[in-house]
């Protein structure tokens, strides 16, 4: 079988380090390994990692690419180079190509699997293709391996034949005024908030495309006053893919063309199938519909906050911190004094805690062990009770 544009050795070299990387950062969160991972041609079988790690990071990548349908799952514990997981990955797609897994968090903060079928995504692809206009270069300051850097670095820069660069190591602000007439910009609010807090002059004919979280109001008021560029917020999931997109901070979302309301249930939204079979799906979040082709997005279902464009669950943190022996009690909230979003704690010790005045040192450094960075609590105040209203009910503090 003839292998599409995007499964090509450098493409799918990049999308398998970003999944190998956060895999990592999910088994062991403090490991330092990216160094390692940034070899020519890293040995992944060298990682600090036991066995049953290292059996799950392999399962891990079987699951995304479904190497269990082709029977190519058991050469990732034998061929440990990225090279040969690269060409596994390749070998295994040129037999079967129809589906795609990507692994999110669930309410419980778990690994939650949402499969696509190939056909459906490119057909997103080709859609945004039309809607961004002719585009020469793009510059990515997302991992490929969730959904939307997926579309936007691995599948669409195949589909235009234009070159996808990199830009995570360099500054946000820097990746702007860099940017060519052109250039399409992938990001998230919290690095477009970084990119723009310094004035800036940018080429014009530039398309800043922004997903994983909502642009705040003054963010969109910065992109306005760049002039030329062009911002669009695209709406979406890992379960759905793709839903809509908008071009200013008060419309609301126009949907994919594909997508419709489902008439056997207002709450979901449906798009034909594999075969022409609907396929009807939940929102992650609460939604009105304005008319057939435009929702208004609200709060989520599920609880979670973005940090950094990554899906965060303060009820998980919350439960980490109070496993700790010093901890009688503890809440998670969102510090709504930073400039993008991380969390905050506040922490009641309990009778085991002697030292009550180094304790958020000695959580600090223990949740560094236990919790991923974008999870880990900026701040950490102590109190004899949680912080609570008139009335009794858990109330936010300074």
């Amino acid at each position: 079988m003839a292998l599409k544009p995007w499964w090509n050795p450098g493409s799918v070299q990049a999308l398998l380090l970003d999944l190998i990387q956060a895999e990592l950062a999910r088994l062991r969160p403090g490991l330092q390994d990216a160094a390692r991972l940034r070899a020519p041609d890293p040995d992944l079988g060298a990682l600090e990692l036991d066995s049953l790690e290292f059996l799950d990071l392999a399962t891990m990548v079987a699951i995304q690419f479904h190497l269990h349908e082709t029977g190519h799952e058991a050469a990732l514990t034998t061929r440990r180079r990225l090279s040969d997981w690269v060409e596994i990955v390749l070998e295994s797609r040129a037999c079967q190509d129809g589906a795609i897994g990507f692994q999110t968090s669930g309410s419980t903060g778990q690994p939650k699997l949402c499969l696509h079928d190939m056909d459906l995504l490119e057909q997103e692809v080709a859609y945004f293709a039309t809607l961004l206009g002719e585009r020469r270069r793009i510059l990515r300051a997302v991992p490929c391996h969730h959904i939307y850097g997926f579309l936007f670095a691995f599948m669409l820069p195949a589909h235009l034949g234009i070159p996808v660069l990199d830009t995570r190591r360099t500054l946000p602000g820097a990746v702007l005024r860099q940017a060519r007439a052109g250039d399409l910009v992938l990001g998230h609010p919290a690095f477009f908030d970084l990119a723009t807090r310094a004035p800036l002059e940018m080429a014009s004919d530039v398309v800043v495309l922004s997903s994983t979280s909502p642009c705040p109001p003054e963010l969109w008021q910065r992109f306005q006053a760049l002039g030329g560029v062009r911002a669009i917020e695209i709406y979406g999931s890992s379960e759905t893919a793709g839903v809509g997109w908008r071009e200013a901070p008060e419309a609301p979302f126009r949907l994919l063309p594909h997508w419709s309301p489902d008439p056997e249930a207002p709450g979901r939204i449906r798009r034909p199938g594999v075969a022409g079979k609907p396929l009807s799906l939940e929102l992650p979040d609460r939604f009105q519909w304005l008319d057939t082709e435009h929702i208004q997005v609200l709060a989520r279902r599920d609880g979670a906050v973005q940090v950094g464009g990554i899906n965060v669950f303060p009820e998980r943190v919350r439960a980490c911190i109070e496993r700790h022996p010093e901890v009688d009690e503890a809440l998670v909230r969102p510090d709504g004094r930073e400039p993008h979003v991380r969390l905050k704690a506040f922490v009641v010790p309990s009778a085991r805690c002697s030292d009550q005045a180094h304790l958020p040192e000695r959580l600090q450094i223990w949740l560094a062990e236990q919790l991923s960075a974008p999870e880990r609590p900026r701040s950490i105040t102590l109190g004899p009770s949680l912080p609570r209203s008139a009335l009794g009910k858990l109330t936010d503090w300074d």
